[in-house]
């Protein structure tokens, strides 16, 4: 039952990401009227892998389905033959750089919090990713209060902000 609650939860979460995933297989030439049911399949694929026992998710739910989306979209213009593999417009090539850059951004943040302690990751995921609010979540943790918890996710979100630096500041350096 607990298990039920909480894949309804992040099926709530996932559905208010509807826009973002619409875009997205729009820029990669999905037509709108195929989006919402390729996004419906990886919602269903996700429910289903959630279920197995072995499954392990390593990355935000959310970029598991819209990247379930995404090869579910290329499947199905690859048996199609709708899916343009050559000359790009620009405009596409524009929307998959800027996809590209936001993905980079997204695993910079993801590494930035995965280096925060257990209390601080649970934190920011019961207030951004289930939207607790902070009396709920100082109880959860074990937190005085909600005033408490509240200076802990600021102290959180610095710590993820230097994190995040950080580890732009060492990929920069990387690649010049």
């Amino acid at each position: 039952m607990k298990q039920q609650n909480t894949i309804q939860l992040e099926l709530k979460h996932l559905y208010k990401k509807w826009p973002e995933a619409k875009r997205f297989l729009k820029a990669l030439g999905c037509p709108a009227n195929d989006a919402e049911d390729i996004f419906q399949e990886a919602l269903i694929i996700y429910c289903r892998k959630k279920e197995d026992e072995n499954f392990v998710l390593t990355v935000d739910a959310f970029v598991y389905v819209r990247n379930t989306a995404k090869l579910l979209w290329y499947n199905q213009a690859r048996k199609q033959k709708n899916h343009p593999t050559i000359d790009l417009e620009p405009e596409i090539q524009q929307l998959d750089d800027d996809w590209f850059q936001k993905e980079m951004k997204i695993k910079t943040v993801e590494s930035a919090i995965l280096q925060l302690g257990k209390q601080c990751r649970e934190l920011l995921e019961l207030f951004y990713g289930l939207g607790w609010n902070m009396v709920d979540i100082a109880k959860k943790i074990g937190l005085r209060n909600d005033k408490v918890a509240k200076a802990q996710k600021y102290r959180c979100l610095q710590k993820a902000k230097e994190n995040a630096l950080s580890i732009e500041n060492s990929t920069t350096s990387i690649h010049i």
